[in-house]
């Protein structure tokens, strides 16, 4: 995919950080810095593989282990996430992280053979960190070269971090997933409805 990851990046307006309700930028967090680069690192030479399938079973990999689903699941569903029935979040959330998977699986194709490195971040709260990255050592002409890829990071309580979003230059995923979601649910006569109608579309997706 110049992909359904590009496409994302492309369509949406540095604007939509607002939506995260981002406060004015503070210091730089070493702790999120070397928690995303030790992430990058692990995903690196299977990515480097130049076999799809390793690369794939890779990032599923480190999505169960890095990515909070359920917060990211929510945060999709928007303002529909408090009419989800206890029936449809049990079916919900396991779709949700194979579909999540699966966009994974496409951004990272387009880094496939790439080494990324960690430039620097933003404390946005103690709880709510971007970490900025680039490829490192990019070829000449490559397109992706000044290319910045973003990394929401959130901080937990007890100091636990997890991947809650990811990005290029300013655009997240998850607000484009957000729209998408929230479309279908709103299309299709918004509450537990709309909820069944996004459930069945995501079934339809990933062909299930």
């Amino acid at each position: 995919m110049l992909s359904l990851t590009r496409r994302a990046f492309a369509v949406l307006s540095v604007a939509a950080l607002t939506a995260f309700g981002f406060s004015a930028p503070a210091a730089a967090d070493q702790a999120a810095e070397t928690f995303v680069q030790n992430i990058l690192d692990e995903a690196a030479p299977k990515l480097q593989s130049g076999d799809k399938d390793v690369m794939f079973n890779a990032v599923d990999d480190l999505v169960d282990k890095y990515v909070d689903m359920r917060r990211v699941g929510r945060f999709v569903l928007g303002r529909a996430a408090r009419q989800m029935t206890d029936a449809q979040a049990e079916e919900y959330f396991p779709l949700f992280r194979d579909y999540a998977k699966m966009v994974y699986r496409n951004t990272m194709e387009d880094y496939a053979g790439q080494e990324l490195k960690v430039t620097g971040s933003v404390d946005r709260a103690s709880y709510d960190i971007i970490v900025n990255s680039k490829i490192a050592n990019p070829q000449p002409g490559d397109q992706l070269a000044d290319m910045l890829i973003h990394w929401r990071i959130y901080r937990d309580k007890e100091g636990n971090m997890s991947i809650f979003d990811a990005g290029a230059n300013e655009i997240w995923l998850a607000i484009e997933q957000q729209e998408q979601f929230t479309s279908i649910i709103a299309n299709n006569g918004g509450g537990e409805r709309g909820i069944d109608a996004l459930i069945a579309d995501m079934k339809k997706r990933l062909n299930k």
